[in-house]
């Protein structure tokens, strides 16, 4: 008879495996592992993973780096005595480091004879849905170059607050969901996700089972911590994406993962993935707004994956318009799924507790009969049991 822990031990093996014979890997590096606490950026950790990177290409795999570090750079490159805490500083800071920043990746990369093909993002990039398919386009193309590696980073110098993705970690997740990567390694400071006896968690069925082991802990460099990385995974799990979190330093380190060897923390994917546009729906827009729905609408989304109809409303928050991603919400502000309104907000409060049938009449246009229609909703993971 085979005990749990031998099936977690399979499991484990088998993940380690897949990762390495993933074909496209979307490697992250926070500004803390790249400046090895310095707060300038280590040219020569950069050149080692360069390295590796180029080595594994010659094998026939492809990469993506999506890098931090252009505020860090930039913060050297103007004398700053730290990372600003106010917008225009930072939005200034990432602009004078963010071409240094290339420029150091460029070089590393040249040494191998590869390219570095730079790409800026921003959250509307991943909340439309034409960007979206755009930046997997690009994506894409640059990986059919000989020796090219897109170096991926938000586009701090407009980003705000409200618009921005808020960390790299989630960024690479959403662009591994984005151009279909089958793994998702974020180097960190760490040795990966610790448990409460600051053993390593060198295994998780999901995303879910890491969370527990988080701590409010995170460098003074950077915008993440663990939470940010396990979120990370969520996200790429859902998407069937493979994600490591293991430590950046030494810059062997990563060859090491890729080989498949036990270093750091391994998060299994979901073995029945989103695909298309029920991906970017789930995954990778951001919700406009939201609606909270009646007990009765709620068990039908959750265990049917019925449609929303404008009965089953009970409250509108946002401002959000026809076509937009909005979260739908139990009575308590659970979130049970995403999907497309087919109401703009003012429609949608204007109609909310009506009879589909009388829904034309209410707004005075021909609309359809669904808020949410079922083929474009997606029940969410943090739907409550």
């Amino acid at each position: 008879m085979t005990s749990h822990a031998d099936s977690a031990s399979a499991a484990h093996a088998a993940a380690r495996q897949r990762l390495s014979q993933s074909a496209l890997v979307v490697v992250k590096v926070g500004t803390a592992v790249l400046t090895g606490g310095t707060g300038a950026i280590d040219r020569g950790y950069v050149t080692d993973v360069a390295a590796s990177l180029c080595r594994e290409m010659d094998q026939g795999r492809r990469f993506i780096v999506v890098s931090s570090g252009a505020v860090g750079a930039g913060v050297g490159a103007l004398g700053l005595p730290g990372r600003p805490t106010d917008v225009p500083s930072l939005q200034a800071a990432a602009a004078v480091g963010q071409p240094l920043l290339m420029s150091i990746w460029r070089e590393a990369l040249a040494i191998r004879s590869a390219q570095a093909a730079q790409i800026l993002l921003s959250r509307a990039d991943f909340d439309s849905r034409e960007r979206f398919l755009n930046i997997r386009n690009c994506v894409q193309y640059l990986l059919q170059g000989p020796r090219v590696i897109p170096v991926v980073n938000e586009n701090d110098t407009v980003a705000t607050e409200e618009i921005s993705l808020g960390d790299n970690d989630v960024l690479a997740a959403k662009l591994a969901v984005a151009v279909g990567a089958a793994a998702l390694v974020i180097l960190t400071t760490g040795p990966g996700v610790l448990d409460a006896s600051d053993r390593i968690v060198s295994h998780a069925s999901d995303a879910a089972a890491l969370a527990a082991h988080v701590r409010p802990i995170k460098t003074t460099q950077g915008r993440g911590g663990m939470a940010t990385k396990v979120e990370a995974a969520r996200i790429a799990g859902l998407a069937g994406v493979t994600t490591v979190i293991a430590p950046g330093r030494p810059a062997g380190g990563l060859a090491r993962v890729l080989a498949g060897e036990d270093l750091g923390t391994i998060c299994a994917a979901s073995e029945d993935p989103a695909l298309g546009r029920r991906r970017w729906i789930g995954l990778s827009a951001t919700p406009a707004g939201s609606v909270r729905v009646d007990d009765g609408a709620a068990r039908a989304i959750r265990e049917r994956g019925a449609s929303l109809l404008p009965k089953g409303v009970v409250a509108v928050e946002g401002d959000f318009a026809v076509g937009d991603v909005i979260a739908i919400r139990d009575q308590h502000g659970g979130e049970l799924a995403r999907g497309l309104s087919n109401l703009s907000a003012p429609e949608c409060r204007a109609a909310m507790g009506s009879a589909s049938a009388h829904v034309q009449q209410v707004l005075g246009r021909q609309v359809h009969e669904e808020v949410v229609h079922r083929d474009n909703l997606v029940v969410s993971s943090r739907a409550p049991a």
